[in-house]
């Protein structure tokens, strides 16, 4: 009597299209894993260039309005005018800016009726794609908490000019952090390189940054204000008859 049996072909197709399917879907979950491991790879060795930041640390060096304050006014008083300079390292106007009326504002950095405060925000992130407007803003906070402890921001003005001179090109990437490190190097100023790579102050930025951004009569960077009126500048003489003008009716 035979023992052969008949196997039926539908039965065998069906078995072979559910071991296709069983390795074409192990095959995908390997695809998967080898891209997941490698996008993860890549994000930490460009996090120098890159960085999401994170941070939430709060500096303590700062006025109410996220300011750096330069004045000759004894420590815990108010001179009675005080400029307001809304600024972005990556804005090629705010450069101009400082070029045209650095020098103006400096001359009222020790007079003790009038402070100059100086207010950095993100507004151009969007322009690069490394984030650089929060990462050199956070760079220079770093700088101010680590020198400026005292009310002596003269490491920071000069951290902030140097910024200001190596400005990348608006729209690329902009300096990388090593470049922000070497920078605060020059001005003086070392062991700032775990506070860069942290990004320590990246939401304290952005919040202030959107703070500031929501002002009434905010337009963009750079944006000058005396005692909170937005003022027009054509250049350095308008900018210290205003401020004369707003020292002398404060008298």
């Amino acid at each position: 009597m035979s023992s052969n049996r008949v196997i039926d072909p539908r039965a065998a197709e069906r078995r072979r299209s559910i071991l296709i399917t069983i390795a074409a879907v192990m095959a995908l979950v390997v695809i998967a894993a080898v891209v997941i491991i490698w996008a993860v790879s890549r994000g930490d060795g460009s996090s120098s260039t890159n960085s999401s930041g994170g941070g939430t640390e709060t500096p303590t060096v700062t006025t109410d309005n996220g300011a750096i304050r330069l004045t000759g006014a004894p420590a815990g008083t108010n001179p009675p005018v005080v400029i307001t300079v809304t600024e972005d390292f990556q804005c090629p106007a705010c450069k101009t800016f400082e070029q045209t009326m650095g020098p103006a504002l400096a001359a009222y950095h020790d007079n003790p009726d009038v402070a100059v405060d100086y207010v950095t925000i993100n507004m151009l992130d969007q322009a690069s794609s490394t984030r650089y407007s929060t990462r050199a803003a956070n760079a220079a906070m770093c700088v101010a908490e680590k020198t400026g402890k005292d009310g002596d921001f003269g490491k920071w003005l000069e951290y902030h000019n140097l910024l200001f001179a190596n400005q990348p090109a608006e729209g690329g990437a902009g300096l990388p952090d090593s470049e922000l490190i070497k920078l605060a190097e020059d001005a003086g100023v070392d062991d700032i390189k775990s506070c860069v790579d942290n990004m320590d102050y990246d939401l304290w930025i952005t919040e202030n940054s959107q703070k500031a951004m929501s002002e009434e009569g905010f337009q963009g960077t750079p944006s000058v204000r005396i005692n909170g009126e937005v003022v027009q500048l054509q250049d350095a003489a308008s900018l210290q008859a205003q401020v004369n003008a707003a020292v002398e009716a404060a008298k």
